[in-house]
């Protein structure tokens, strides 16, 4: 956090913690949220962040084969 402030000393650096979110949880949530939009098959990247040319739904989803077990024997 002091490191961004001194990079971006005309910028107001808050913690997540000011927004009720744990800093330990940011990459948790994170990717929780990516989940979330692959699976409701939104958008997960923003363009203008990622300078990306178009929006596009990030992931994918594989569907388990039939249940096996090795245990046997």
């Amino acid at each position: 956090m002091q490191r961004l402030s001194e990079l971006q000393p005309a910028t107001k650096i808050n913690s997540t913690e000011k927004a009720g979110l744990d800093p330990d949880a940011v990459e948790a949530v994170a990717f929780a949220w990516l989940a979330k939009r692959r699976m409701e098959n939104q958008f997960g990247n923003l363009t203008s962040v990622t300078g990306a040319d178009d929006q596009v739904i990030l992931g994918a989803i594989y569907n388990a084969g039939p249940a096996t077990s090795n245990l046997e024997n």
